[in-house]
Formats: structure tokens, C-alpha cells, sequence
């Protein structure tokens, strides 16, 4: 009797051994389990179809276009930035004369090399320094002086580059509305007024850039002032105040004007 009761608790605990055993392979994980899953990022269906939808924008061959995740329907915006080419008025760092007034010149290289649709976004500081020397001196052999109102910077890029533009009252909207066109703007301003902290302090009397984007409440240009100067941004409110076209001396009381630039 008691050698059946010891056989028959010997099968038992046979049998419970053997159950965990296969239990327990159950939670294994094989050699050639997929474990990739572990390190990729988990991505919601909706900013999936977002990311894919903004692949297939329409994106102009001298315009780039760039739109924000949705976070919420009223945070949206639109960034959008023209493909300007940038160069500093003072491409080897010379800021003696004549580069330390070069920036209406900068800025009409700029945006001729946008019209053209030239494949390059930052000029060779020697092709930049050429440049600006040449037209410097065209501007002299035709009567311009060092510094030119927003009127001559419209005639130089007619008579010089073949390109058409305009003088238009400064108004924050329409550059907007201008960029959205692909045109970028000129802006003359009183350079102090900037508070540009790369600018040598001072700062300029008065400065000329080129606004060719704009994000949230701030315009994205291309400043020839300082080698920082491409995509640098400013507030509205800043040109608010800064935009002022050269009138002789006293700048800062200059009318507020910018030049749209429509191309060829």
C-alpha cells in the first residue's frame, strides 16, 4: 500500500514539473524573435497623413516651402522662404570703404541672382567681391552716389539687370502677400535702428537688406551687414520702426518705403 502511494506521488509531481516546464517555454523568446519593433517611434495616424501630405506641396524651382507639424488648428502657420542667394557687403571681412556702404549693391546682387534663378544660395566671397566692385563703379560712371534712395535702387535694377520693380509705402502685410507671390522685397532702413547685435556698433547710418520669407510674428532675410546675415530674422515690429529711406542724412526721419522686386 504504501509503495502505491509512493508511485503514485512520484507520477504526480512528474507530471507537475513537466507542466510548468512547458509553462514556462511559453514566455521564451526565440533566437529569431522580431524585437525591431522596441527602438522605432510610435506615430499617430493622423501626423503620419500630415507628414504625408506635405510631401506632395507644390514647391516653385526658386521657392521652398516649409509647413509646421499641426499641433491645433489655431497655432498653424506657414514659413515660407525664397530661395535668395545671400552675400555680405564685405565678402573678406574689410569693412573699410568702399564695402562698409556696399549694402544697397549687396542686396541688388542678391535678389538679381534670384531672378536668374541661379542654383546657388551663398555666393564665393571672390565672385561676391568682384561683383560688388563692378557695380559700384557702373554706379559711378552713371551719376549715383555712395548711398541710393529706394527710387535709384529701382532705376539701377532696370537700367543694370534688365529686372522690374517697384517703390511701394512699407506695409508689413504685403510683404507677405509679396513673398507669397515669390517676390522678395528691398528695405532701406536706419541701420541703428535695427539693433542688429553683429553690426559694428554703431551700426550703420543707413542699411539696405532683403526680406525673402516670413515665420510666425518675423520676416526671414538676408543681411549684407554681417556675415550672420543670411536667414536672419527680425520682428514686424522692429521694421516697424527701422524702415526709413535715405533722405541725405537724417534717416530715421526718411519716408517708410520698400522695393518690390517682380523680375525680368
Amino acid at each position: 500500500m504504501k509503495a502505491r502511494l509512493t508511485i503514485l506521488l512520484i507520477l504526480l509531481l512528474i507530471v507537475i514539473i513537466g507542466t510548468g516546464y512547458f509553462l514556462g517555454q511559453q514566455y521564451l523568446i526565440s533566437d529569431n524573435t522580431d524585437l525591431s519593433y522596441i527602438d522605432k517611434p510610435i506615430i499617430s495616424t493622423d501626423l503620419a497623413l500630415n507628414l504625408s501630405n506635405n510631401q506632395n506641396q507644390p514647391i516653385a524651382d526658386n521657392t521652398e516651402i516649409v509647413l509646421e507639424p499641426e499641433l491645433n488648428p489655431k497655432q498653424d502657420h506657414l514659413i515660407k522662404i525664397l530661395k535668395v542667394p545671400f552675400t555680405v557687403q564685405a565678402p573678406f571681412a574689410n569693412w573699410d570703404m568702399p564695402y562698409q556702404e556696399a549694402c544697397e549693391e549687396a542686396s541688388i546682387i542678391m535678389v538679381a541672382d534670384f531672378v536668374a534663378n541661379r542654383d546657388v544660395l551663398r555666393l564665393e566671397p571672390v565672385e561676391a567681391d568682384q561683383r560688388i566692385l563692378e557695380l559700384i563703379e557702373w554706379e559711378e560712371d552713371n551719376g549715383y552716389a555712395i548711398d541710393i534712395t529706394a527710387l535709384e535702387v529701382v532705376k539701377v535694377l532696370e537700367q543694370r539687370f534688365n529686372i522690374n520693380s517697384r517703390v511701394e509705402p512699407y506695409n508689413a502685410q504685403v510683404i507677405k502677400e509679396e513673398i507669397q507671390a515669390g517676390h522678395p522685397v528691398i528695405l532701406p532702413a536706419a541701420g541703428r535702428l535695427l539693433d542688429n547685435p553683429y553690426f559694428h556698433q554703431p551700426g550703420p547710418l543707413y542699411h539696405m537688406l532683403v526680406v525673402k520669407g516670413y515665420d510666425g510674428d518675423e520676416f526671414i532675410t538676408n543681411d549684407p551687414g554681417t556675415k550672420r546675415g543670411e536667414n536672419f530674422r527680425y520682428r514686424y515690429s522692429v521694421f516697424d520702426r527701422a524702415v526709413h529711406d535715405w533722405n541725405g542724412g537724417e534717416v530715421e526721419n526718411g519716408e517708410q518705403v520698400m522695393i518690390v522686386v517682380l523680375g525680368l
